[in-house]
């Protein structure tokens, strides 16, 4: 009885080990940033396009030189985004100076999932882009 009260509990041990491992190997996906236009009047609105994330995705800017006007209307067929990028207006400060060059930068926050495992998980990407002010 003792023996087969351990062998169940080294395989408990093993197949929980196995699940972990999955759960941790999951990668996170590549998410892209890039602007609508290399540079911009003072004043000027914006876009970033962020490439690809699934719904729901959390844009924080840090940028003093640039405000943040907030995300396209986007739809969801099936649980993922529709169209495959999301597209976050802003607005560059009229303060800038021209032939200045502005960094904007921030975070993505958004969920994804492994449809094999069916594991979900929230990850945060840092992005830095730099504009030229005309």
């Amino acid at each position: 009885m003792k023996k087969q009260i351990i062998l169940a509990a080294s395989t408990l041990i093993i197949l929980m080990f196995f699940i972990n491992t999955e759960s941790f190997a999951q990668t996170t996906p590549t998410v892209t940033v890039s602007t609508n236009k290399s540079s911009y009047k003072a004043g000027e609105t914006g876009t970033l396009i962020i490439i690809p994330v699934e719904p729901e995705i959390e844009v924080t800017l840090n940028s003093s030189d640039v405000e943040g006007l907030g995300l396209q209307p986007v739809s969801s067929e099936g649980g993922y985004l529709k169209p495959a990028q999301v597209k976050y207006k802003f607005k560059v400060s009229s303060n800038v100076t021209k032939g200045s060059s502005v960094t904007i930068s921030g975070s993505i926050k958004f969920g994804y999932c492994n449809e094999d495992s069916g594991i979900c998980k929230i990850g945060t990407k840092n992005f830095t882009k730099t504009i030229q002010i005309k």
